[in-house]
């Protein structure tokens, strides 16, 4: 006989859990998950928030004691960065209601980013101080060092980890054949008086040629890899071609072949909307040491 997982009374043969307790430990969690959303985005009850996550919890058979209470709130604010994205705007009341429930509950960066949505939140506030005030925050190199040569005209703006960078490469084959039929003219000696017709023929196709970082600044995409490291000016790019989990671009030169960068989706979508903004801006103003850096930005009002 065996237990069920929730409720630790007999389950019955071969069985781990109830239905009913199952079902109840599923509407407990999709419960949890919107008292947090709506602490988190709209400010509903937050000072509250942790008597109401340990009161569906009793009701549900979910643990809500210590670390599984930070869990829980760190999952709920990720719902709500999730769906504060749904219309890829990160507005100032929910960017300050956001701030306040990681600040209430002391919720840092590596509780938020389990599932990566700390570090969508950071793209959402670069998003916003771009594309809605023109600003460019300061890169801050005393935390993170990019392995790129930049101009000092320019500013480094998001560095990308795990890139795979494909290209077009062209392959060329010979294919023919020869016409006529052989004749014996001495022993071991023979000729063939047709003709040899071939013609030379090319296969394109992407093949993945090296992996590395991918850095997007103000002017520049740049690529530093194992094997190959190079920069792409934003103005001579003349097509982008968004996919899933990547961006494809054709430079605008004589001899350009498509070129591509395979990364996760949410940093796929990220650089093209990025790329966009930043060739949107009527006029890039670099920022000076002092100013303010995208945790500066993160952490208080939008700019």
């Amino acid at each position: 006989m065996g237990d069920c997982r929730y409720c630790g009374k007999s389950a019955g043969f071969l069985r781990k859990e109830h239905k009913a307790c199952a079902e109840a430990h599923e509407r407990g969690l999709k419960s949890i998950r919107k008292v947090c959303v709506d602490a988190a985005l709209y400010g509903v009850d937050v000072d509250r928030l942790t008597d109401s996550v340990r009161s569906i919890g009793a009701s549900s058979f979910i643990d809500t004691s210590g670390a599984a209470m930070t869990a829980a709130l760190a999952r709920g604010w990720g719902q709500a960065v999730k769906a504060a994205m749904d219309d890829h705007f990160l507005s100032n009341e929910e960017k300050r209601a956001l701030n306040h429930y990681r600040a209430q509950y002391s919720l840092g960066a590596r509780d938020l980013d389990g599932n990566g949505y700390f570090t969508l939140f950071r793209m959402m506030n670069l998003l916003n101080a771009l594309s809605e005030h023109g600003v460019v925050p300061r890169f801050d190199r005393r935390q993170v060092r990019p392995p790129f040569n930049l101009m000092k005209s320019e500013e480094l703006l998001w560095l990308f980890g795990g890139v795979d960078y494909l290209e077009q490469v062209t392959q060329r084959e010979f294919r023919g054949g020869s016409l006529g039929v052989s004749f014996r003219v001495a022993k071991g000696v023979y000729i063939r008086p047709g003709a040899f017709r071939g013609r030379s023929v090319a296969t394109s196709s992407m093949q993945h040629t090296d992996s590395g970082v991918l850095g997007i600044t103000t002017k520049h995409i740049y690529f530093k890899g194992n094997s190959k490291s190079f920069r792409v000016r934003l103005e001579k790019i003349v097509s982008f071609d968004p996919y899933r989990d990547g961006l494809g671009i054709m430079r605008d030169t004589a001899r350009a072949k498509p070129e591509v960068f395979r990364m996760g989706e949410t940093d796929a979508w990220f650089l093209l909307n990025i790329i966009d903004a930043v060739m949107s801006l009527d006029r890039v103003k670099l920022p000076k040491a002092g100013e303010p850096t995208l945790d500066d930005i993160v952490d208080g009002d939008l700019v």
